[in-house]
């Protein structure tokens, strides 16, 4: 019997880490073998605020996992956050001496020859294709087993802060593995939370976790425009713990409870803290989560339009990630002010359909996706089908 694949991934999020081991299961499924959480101070404009803690918080979770698991990992696949990566395209064509059929070799040629990175702060960690057009003016998807004298493709290439690279790098060796693939967390998600037709529409993706939003204009395979900010559901805490002078605790607490439909003079929040009860004016919470959405969404605003793209008007702006998307009326609220529909995206696993959950599932699933091989940055991602 084959033995099955299993992959272990780093989901590095705001305010924590998450690994996990698994593997493919029946129907295109996934099954977690080990999984491990641990919270951490987070990150804001680029840059770690506890390096020591951060250590400490993904050697923990990957030794979890490994002993959960009796899984040790030789590559451990790391989704990075928006804020460190940026995105770059450029059009290119390669000609061939005669008609022939175009393979891996030929579209690695076109991937090579199209962009040659020289920055010393950056690194490529994904590149894939936003369409391609073969030499009789057909645009496909995927050139490979198409014949054609010529290939021309429109190329994404995401760049990952080495900083980030240099910083993960040496923990997940420490942990035993050989070595790390740094995958764009925003690039997995779109490739998979959308299916191929609506990526090939166009599709807005906006990520928003708990101090930290990524904005990604997607097509075909690829991000065509992207942009991290500091903003997620810990800003609305804080605004409440600022307010009201509570505990950042009761602050959270408080915010999980919120709902925008309501809020009359008369209506209230009560939060159980222990052996306390406290109550909170629901006019004057909501005043102030309206008011905080409304920063989030002239950051959204300010990315679309900074994107220069068109964005027709029957994409919705798709929102997932763990920061407000289960706030309910927040979703209603960012639509109105933004004059366009805005949609929840979710992970479809069992006990793991919250978008919370949504950078994990989808690290998870390319990393099982990726064909064996020795040394080197994943040079094509697959459609998610």
């Amino acid at each position: 019997m084959m033995q099955k694949k299993t992959v272990t991934v780093l989901d590095v999020g705001s305010s924590c880490v998450i690994a996990a081991a698994a593997e493919s299961g029946l129907n295109n499924t996934i099954v977690i073998k080990g999984l491990a959480k641990q919270s951490y101070a987070g990150f804001s404009d680029g840059e770690f605020f506890d390096k020591a803690e951060l250590d400490g918080a993904v050697r923990g979770c990957l030794k979890q996992v490994g002993a959960d698991s009796g899984i040790a990992p030789d590559v451990v696949y790391v989704g990075v956050p928006g804020e460190f990566t940026t995105v770059v395209l450029k059009n290119h064509r390669i000609a061939f001496d005669r008609s022939r059929r175009i393979g891996d070799a030929e579209l690695n040629r076109l991937y090579d020859s199209a962009y040659e990175l020289k920055s010393r702060r950056y690194s490529i960690i994904n590149r894939s294709g936003v369409y391609f057009t073969l030499d009789d003016g057909r645009r496909v998807a995927d050139p490979v087993g198409e014949t054609s004298k010529s290939l021309h493709g429109c190329l994404s290439y995401v760049l990952c802060d080495k900083n980030f690279i240099d910083l993960f790098t040496p923990m997940i060796l420490k942990c035993g593995a050989e070595r790390a693939e740094f995958v764009s967390s925003a690039l997995a998600e779109a490739l998979y939370l959308f299916a191929p037709e609506v990526r090939d529409r166009t599709a807005l993706l906006v990520d928003i976790g708990y101090i930290t939003t990524s904005l990604s204009v997607v097509q075909g395979d690829a991000i065509i425009y992207q942009k991290g900010f500091s903003y997620g559901g810990g800003y609305i805490a804080a605004m409440l713990t600022e307010f009201f002078d509570i505990d950042a605790d009761i602050a959270e607490k408080l915010k999980r409870k919120v709902n925008l439909s309501v809020g009359g003079e008369n209506d209230s929040y009560k939060v159980v803290d222990g052996d306390k009860e406290y109550t909170f004016p629901a006019d004057k919470v909501n005043e102030i989560v309206f008011a905080s959405l409304d920063d989030l969404c002239e950051s959204i605003e300010f990315c679309i339009t900074d994107s220069r793209f068109v964005i027709p008007e029957y994409v919705p702006l798709s929102l997932t990630g763990g920061g407000i998307c289960l706030m309910r009326g927040a979703k209603e609220h960012i639509s109105r002010r933004l004059n366009m529909v805005a949609e929840t995206l979710s992970p479809d696993l069992p006990n793991r359909n919250s978008p919370a959950d949504s950078s994990l599932a989808a690290l998870m699933r390319l990393a099982l996706k990726q064909p064996a091989k020795k040394s080197g940055f994943l040079k094509k991602l697959f459609n998610f089908k």
